[in-house]
């Protein structure tokens, strides 16, 4: 009886950790998305793309996302000066739930980046 409980408890657990990855692998989708939304709107006015996500708070954003686990953060990289394109960046836990692969060359924090987005 002792036996079937603890197993039962491992697998709740073991189930638990990957709801939360998937969990937080979706909130970073939806802020990737918000300022890629925010950088459309700031394109249809301006004509460019900003150098900084930073640009975008107040007017396009009410706040820069931030990674739901500490010791991870989000990239963006955009041309020098006017920009007509940029990308954006994290790193997914859960890698085999998104077509995940190695972006190496950006800053994703703790973690490599290896879900990118990038504009249309």
């Amino acid at each position: 009886m002792i036996t079937i409980m603890i197993v039962i408890t491992a697998i709740g657990v073991v189930s638990f950790a990957g709801i939360n990855k998937r969990s937080r692998d979706s909130r970073r989708i939806s802020d990737l998305k918000k300022v890629s939304i925010a950088l459309e709107i700031y394109r249809q006015e301006n004509g460019y793309y900003p150098a900084l996500v930073d640009s975008l708070v107040g007017d396009y954003m009410d706040a820069k996302p931030t990674d739901p686990k500490s010791g991870f953060v989000y990239d963006f990289t955009s041309g020098i000066g006017p920009s007509y394109s940029y990308s954006l960046y994290a790193h997914v836990e859960d890698v085999g739930s998104t077509t995940a692969s190695s972006y190496g060359s950006t800053n994703c924090g703790t973690g490599v980046c290896n879900y990118m987005t990038v504009n249309p």
